[in-house]
């Protein structure tokens, strides 16, 4: 069950791993520093009869074998502030001890304990707990992959919290984003902005009183560390974007979200997936538990709840289906995640996953089993190829099948999207976005063109402004090519994002490079950009065609 949030039932954990400094009583000298262990412990050594401090700093640091840097900052910023500091130099959120003597002899000091600030039925005081319990979240996902990888490099990561993170929209540029703390939700954000502010890998949190909090969801914080590690350590092709239980998702983005979710179960060895609401005094949630068998809605490849299931199920050891016969444990897993899922063909989805798991595994069986039990074809590929479940067994859905068109050079290929899964302008889900492959036997250069038809309107001119709300009415083909290809002018080896085509153009894309693009296999992700618009027209259409040209 997910309750929310009951503070009467709080737990006192230890501070893991955390940076502590002896500093001198006005704190601007540190004198020692330490990092506690696993359970909260440390040692500090100062000069005989001295006035000191201790500080607690909401950072992981580590060099060495294994390394880290994760530090939890506050990202909002004063609107009466003469300057604005860059987002990495924001405050480190810190909790100092009151000062005191050192004395003559060692002494043990009365164990510090971070306050949740809650009175009873509100916040009454400061919430000094918050980071630290975000820090300890993220470090229970780091002890996962250290099983695995006990010599793992973790790239730098800020995870942003402030009280003042709430769920207003996000308007304006990223950097008034992250200044003013209106989120709209919870994410990770790989960075750069684009707007030239600075940032690397990060998460950001809320923690609006009256609003949403996410310190004390564990599930939450780590479900947003589960799509850094796919930045980091492994490769995610998802678009992001809304997403919820029952939508009906692009593969690339049920996958992520479904592992994020798993890998926050897995972590933190709880099924339930528990977001704290912030109704009847946070004693309401939101809860997804990868125990519970999916409604027959849930089933299927482009559903995140079923991908939840089946990585649950991989791990665990609970039978709580029949096919669930076994578990694989999560080395298989993390291999497959940090080896053939970076370098598969296709787009990252739960066929280039479990296609490399029986491969990694040899448990072809158990696989088989879990797959069919929650609608997926067994008989599995990368390119998800045998694939049959379209939503409805009852009738043919359009423009879901084939996963993957093959385009022969030099002649159209008709193609059409779909906004039929998609009530709020997402343009992220289901045949949204359609998949073109071809194959290039010899080094060449390539020209690529999508031509809408049959567009909705005729336009005045096709120079139209991307922010023009006349420019709404019309079609805006767009498309992106990727290649597993030979090293060659254009890339190293590997899957490489190779032509981003998305001008404003109004019923029609082209791009002409330039370049040799080398022998591989190359994927193309074509999708209508006034799907994703909230400014197009009511009466665009639900149902849009191209033909698609390379030469």
């Amino acid at each position: 069950m997910c309750d929310g949030l009951v503070y009467d039932a709080g737990q006192v954990k230890p501070i893991r791993r955390a940076t502590v400094q002896l500093l001198d009583a006005s704190g601007s000298t540190v004198l020692d520093t330490t990092v506690a262990d696993d359970q909260g412990r440390y040692s500090l050594t100062a000069n005989a009869s001295t006035d000191v401090v201790i500080r607690v700093r909401a950072e992981l640091l580590q060099s060495g074998a294994a390394s880290w840097n994760v530090q939890v900052r506050n990202n909002v910023v004063d609107p009466s502030a003469e300057t604005v500091p860059q987002l990495d130099q924001r405050p480190l959120y810190v909790m100092d001890s009151p000062v005191f003597n050192s004395g003559t002899i060692d002494i043990d000091r009365p164990t510090m304990v971070a306050t949740t600030g809650w009175g009873g039925s509100s916040y009454t005081g400061p919430r000094v707990a918050a980071p630290f319990a975000i820090l300890d979240s993220i470090y229970q996902a780091m002890l996962l992959i250290l099983a695995e990888d006990p010599s793992a490099d973790f790239p730098a990561l800020d995870a942003y919290w402030s009280p003042d993170n709430g769920t207003s929209p996000r308007t304006g540029s990223f950097e008034d984003t992250f200044a003013n703390g209106d989120l709209g939700v919870s994410f990770y954000f790989r960075g750069p902005t684009g707007d030239g502010s600075v940032i690397g890998p990060s998460l950001f949190l809320l923690g609006k009183d009256g609003d949403d909090t996410e310190e004390f969801d564990s599930h939450v914080i780590v479900h947003e560390w589960g799509h850094y590690f796919e930045d980091n350590f492994s490769r995610s092709d998802s678009i992001g974007g809304s997403h919820g239980a029952g939508d009906i998702l692009d593969k690339r983005v049920s996958f992520g979200e479904g592992w994020a979710t798993a890998l926050s179960a897995i972590a933190l060895d709880d099924p339930s997936y528990c977001d704290s609401l912030w109704f009847a005094g946070q004693l309401r949630g939101f809860e997804i538990n990868a125990e519970n068998e999916p409604a027959n809605s849930e089933e299927g490849w482009y559903n995140e709840t079923t991908v939840i299931k089946f990585l649950y199920d991989l791990w665990d050891t609970n039978a709580d289906i029949a096919a669930d016969t076994g578990s694989i444990g999560f080395t298989p897993i993390f291999d497959v995640l940090t080896g053939p899922q970076i370098f598969t063909e296709a787009f990252t989805s739960i066929f280039s996953f479990a296609t490399a798991l029986k491969t990694v595994s040899g448990e072809d069986a158990f696989i088989d089993g879990l797959l069919t039990a929650y609608g997926i074809e067994a008989n599995v590929d990368i390119w998800g190829s045998t694939e049959t479940n379209d939503t409805n067994p009852d009738a043919v859905v359009d423009d879901v099948f084939p996963l993957y068109t093959d385009v022969t050079l030099g002649a159209p290929t008709r193609i059409c999207v779909n906004n039929q899964f998609d009530t709020g302008r997402d343009g992220n889900k289901l045949a949204q976005h359609r998949f073109l492959r071809f194959e290039l036997g010899s080094s060449q250069p390539l020209t690529f063109s999508m031509t809408t038809v049959d567009p909705p309107t005729t336009p005045a001119t096709t120079n139209f402004d991307c922010d023009d709300p006349d420019f709404s009415q019309h079609s805006d083909p767009d498309f992106r090519v990727w290649g597993s290809v030979d090293e060659g002018p254009l890339s190293a080896e590997g899957f490489v994002f190779l032509v981003n085509a998305q001008s404003c153009e109004a019923n029609l894309e082209s791009e002409s490079p330039g370049g040799i693009f080398p022998i591989g296999t190359y994927v193309i992700d074509l999708y209508e950009g006034r799907y994703s618009d909230p400014d197009t027209a009511n009466s665009f259409p639900e149902r849009l065609c191209y033909d698609f040209t390379i030469n």
